[in-house]
């Protein structure tokens, strides 16, 4: 089933199938009117195919219980399109694939798909994530049954199904420093650890905090909502997590950094109390006293992108962290 429409305001999904906006394509598969969901499941992409993501979602336990909603932020490529629709066909639950005319940005696509879902709890998940294993759908299915309080749930973060490159290797020592954490150690400062790559919120939360969308392009919006859902909220952290597949290699990965500047201090004036604790804030704002902070920004590229073989990885990523300072130091010089 397919429905196209104009520019027109998006309202909150009913039973129906999506209303649609602004020149969307709406396609659902022949599950859809018959599936009344416990989770929605939601993935925002652009330019990325979820085709893997719902495979495994459809090969977990319970999946016929749940709806997956799928936006493509404008990719405007048919090719995708088309096969994501066949996965969409496929999946044994309610499914819909939500094609966006015009790419919006990572805020305002999941504030989408939440206005389009229809279950009481949703999840987010980055359509380059996988479940680590078929119980995860059940295990966030327990945590609503067991407590419905609204709060939000983050399963947490993994490279347990990626495959090892030499070309994303930075990138994977990265996140398994930063983000692949126990639920243990999320729980220390559960505020701080709000990844919504996978992570479970109640509808209630979502309509009262949805992300901002003054944050344009990669970067800290998800921070940013984190914080403000732990000022109004419980956040549990559980032991649920999905395997991160779409690794960057270097270079992409440093110009993310270097998109990603006027993001960071977006959340700095949003939430001075907790960005100017980390240790990110205290390099960034060293950096944009240092005259020489541009040397510095280029020395550490290029040692980032050095080869494992001829450079340590240690040294690597204290090069990556110090072109992230380095760039973040002259998007505030910039705007003083």
């Amino acid at each position: 089933m397919i429905a196209e429409a104009g520019a027109r305001q998006a309202q909150p999904a009913s039973a129906g199938i999506p209303e649609a906006t602004d020149g969307e394509t709406i396609h659902t598969n022949a599950n859809w009117t018959d599936v009344t969901p416990r989770l929605s499941i939601l993935v925002p992409t652009y330019k990325d195919s979820a085709n893997q993501l719902l495979s495994m979602l459809a090969a977990c336990h319970y999946a016929e219980a749940v709806e997956i909603i799928v936006y493509d932020d404008g990719s405007q490529d048919i090719a995708l399109t088309n096969a994501m629709r066949e996965s969409v066909d496929a999946f044994p639950g309610a499914a819909c694939l939500i094609t966006a005319e015009h790419n919006k940005g990572r805020s305002a696509g999941r504030n989408r798909l939440q206005a389009s879902s229809r279950a009481p709890w949703l999840v987010f998940l980055d359509a380059d994530m996988i479940p680590d294993d078929e119980g995860f759908i059940v295990r966030y299915l327990k945590c609503v049954q067991d407590d419905s309080a609204p709060r939000l749930v983050v399963g947490g973060f993994s490279m347990k199904l990626t495959p090892f490159s030499s070309k994303t290797d930075l990138h994977r020592a990265q996140s398994e420093r930063s983000e692949c954490m126990a639920a243990s150690v999320r729980s220390e400062e559960p505020g701080r650890y709000v990844f919504t790559s996978n992570v479970l919120a109640h509808r209630d939360i979502m309509n009262a905090v949805p992300f901002d969308p003054a944050f344009s392009g990669w970067g800290w919006e998800d921070v940013e909502w984190g914080i403000r859902v732990s000022r109004q909220y419980p956040v549990e952290h559980i032991d649920n997590s999905a395997t991160h597949l779409g690794l960057d290699t270097a270079q992409d990965l440093l110009r993310k950094y270097e998109q990603s500047g006027a993001n960071f201090w977006l959340a700095v004036e949003r939430h001075p109390d907790v960005m100017e604790q980390t240790p990110l804030f205290r390099m960034a704002s060293m950096f944009s006293q240092v005259p020489g902070r541009f040397l510095i920004r280029e020395v550490s590229r290029y040692v980032s992108r050095m080869p494992v073989w001829l450079m340590p990885r240690a040294i690597r990523l204290l090069a990556l962290k110090t072109f992230r300072a380095a760039v973040y130091g002259g998007a505030r010089h910039a705007r003083t």
